[in-house]
């Protein structure tokens, strides 16, 4: 290279902005290099196994033991190698709860009781280290059942919605006497009366389900009867506030003389952007959380899910699917798209729970649903295809129906509610993370023996000569008793109208009754005289002694 060349490297050639020139040729050289087709190999020729190697798969079916390795590489293992029971309901438990961090379990039954089972606190009952008991439970209100049950964001109030229009928050912040339980407030009660049930506050009809807002501590959504969905701010420490009431518009109800249909389930996604209601005609609609709520977001034909009521309703963790569990088919559960929630994804029937409260529920990484059946039989299904994964049969006392199943995401436990009462928590020792483990490796308390004094059962206590056999009458003390007891009473004291005393009327009686027998002071005195004239005038003289009558 000589002195030019390297001279005219620093001499400007041209002058103003230069344009980028378009490389046509290289765009062309990769268009034709892509679309050219691969050389096709030719197939090598498969060698003979040698005698006692292995078979290797073709390449398709490595492909899909690959796919399938992968799928169960994914697959969530339900933890069920250990398990607790929870004993203290007489009837089918309808609610069931967990906090957030797992160390808190709530049930709800039929029978107008709730329970709140503290695993930290719990004790073993029968002296057997499986079996649980607690003694913090609250009484439902005007003995009515608990349909759901649900924590807040904090773990501290929990949300009971019950057969009367009002729902209840319970606090377990240990601020009450009563075990550290006690009624925060209750929500206000609708009026009736009126017909435009978005002019009124509160609900008019006993409540079906209730749920918290996943991001805010002091709102909750809940649903009744009455066809009506609201939602409510919390703040206050008495009462709430409601923010919104939301009348979804089931297909049954259109048409003159409709009548409304119940809202028999709600839920918040997880992501706290949407909120999903359920009809008892199988509507399934979709609200935004913010509003407005003049449209749902999607919503469903009850087509889909042949009219019959849908009992829950549950987001998936990433807020992309709905489960939803109805009594059509012998009992049947769908997963919904919320993009395009017109059709279902997957759906499986056959799956029979007589309870109405039957749930469904997503498996922590949403990749499995937990589905109870009638016999004690609790189905894990996958939630993609719905194909059944696996028969749980959790340790329940009786083969009654799984009624509530709950999968907690931290703790990695799995709680399972029968219709006879009892509550099934199953863990792994190796996978699951506080809840049950708290008590499972407790040592029950061991009772005291009582001694052989104690030991007497208990009675009334009989001093000595207390009985009147043994008793000694022969001294001047009994004497004197015997004097006493024969010695004359004053008549006790009138009181009343003849009562305890010999007068039968009192005294002013008494002279009323004289006075009105007495009807001398209404006669004419000269009448009475005259009466007697005649008598008087003939019989005079008889009157009078003989020496002075009249000759």
């Amino acid at each position: 290279m000589g002195l030019g060349d390297e001279l005219r490297k620093y001499i400007p050639q041209d002058f103003g902005k230069k344009k980028k020139k378009k490389k046509h040729d290289d765009k062309w050289e990769e268009e034709s290099r892509a679309e050219a087709p691969a050389p096709e190999r030719e197939p090598e020729p498969e060698a003979e196994p040698e005698a006692g190697a292995v078979e290797r798969p073709a390449e398709s079916t490595r492909d899909q033991a690959d796919t399938s390795s992968s799928s169960r590489a994914d697959d969530e293992p339900p933890p069920t190698g250990q398990h607790i029971i929870l004993r203290g309901h007489t009837k089918a438990v309808s609610a069931l709860a967990w906090d957030p961090s797992g160390a808190v379990l709530v049930s709800g039954e039929h029978g107008a009781q709730v329970r709140i089972w503290d695993f930290s606190q719990v004790e073993s009952s029968s002296g057997s280290s499986s079996v649980y008991a607690t003694q913090r439970t609250v009484e439902a209100w005007g003995g009515q059942q608990t349909h759901a049950a649900a924590f807040n964001r904090t773990g501290r109030v929990v949300a009971c919605a019950t057969g009367d229009p009002r729902a209840k928050l319970l606090a377990l912040d240990g601020s009450s006497s009563r075990g550290g339980t006690a009624v925060v407030s209750e929500l206000p009660r609708g009026d009736m009366y009126i017909r435009d049930l978005r002019r009124t506050t509160g609900h008019v009809a006993p409540l079906t389900s209730v749920d918290w807002h996943p991001l805010r501590d002091d709102e909750l959504v809940t649903a009744g009867a009455d066809s009506t969905v609201r939602i409510w701010s919390c703040e206050r420490p008495r009462g709430g506030t409601q923010l919104h009431v939301v009348v979804p518009r089931a297909r049954s109800m259109r048409g003159a003389g409709a009548s409304r249909v119940a809202v028999t389930a709600c839920a918040y996604a997880p992501d706290g952007s949407a909120i999903a209601a359920a009809h008892a005609d199988g509507t399934l609609a979709l609200w935004p959380a913010r509003g407005p709520f003049l449209r749902p977001i999607a919503s469903t034909m009850n087509d889909a899910t042949e009219g019959a009521a849908v009992s829950c309703v549950a987001f998936s963790p990433d807020s992309r699917l709905l489960a939803t569990r109805s009594s059509d088919r012998g009992g049947s559960v769908r997963v919904w798209d919320i993009r395009n929630a017109t059709t279902p994804v997957a759906a499986v029937h056959a799956l029979p729970c007589a309870a109405a409260e039957a749930s469904v529920a997503f498996s922590p990484a949403g990749r499995h649903l937990l589905a109870g059946v009638d016999g004690g039989v609790l189905a894990l299904l996958r939630a993609d295809s719905l194909a059944v994964a696996r028969w749980i049969e959790p340790p329940l006392a009786s083969s009654s129906g799984v009624v509530r199943a709950l999968w907690h995401p931290r703790a990695n436990q799995i709680a399972v509610a029968s219709a006879a009462g009892d509550i099934a928590v199953m863990y792994d020792a190796a996978a699951s993370h506080g809840g049950a483990l708290l008590c499972a490796g407790r040592i029950p308390r061991r009772r005291r023996v009582a001694s052989s004094a104690e030991a007497v059962a208990p009675g009334p206590i009989v001093a000595p000569h207390a009985l009147p056999l043994f008793r000694d009458d022969s001294g001047a003390l009994a004497a004197s008793k015997r004097r006493s007891a024969n010695r004359p009473r004053p008549p006790p004291a009138v009181a009343g109208h003849g009562r305890g005393g010999s007068i039968g009327v009192n005294e002013t009686q008494h002279i009323m009754k004289s006075i009105i027998k007495d009807t001398m002071r209404d006669e004419d005195p000269r009448e009475a005289l005259l009466r007697f004239a005649d008598s008087a005038a003939g019989d005079g003289d008889d009157a009078l002694p003989p020496a002075k009558r009249r000759k």
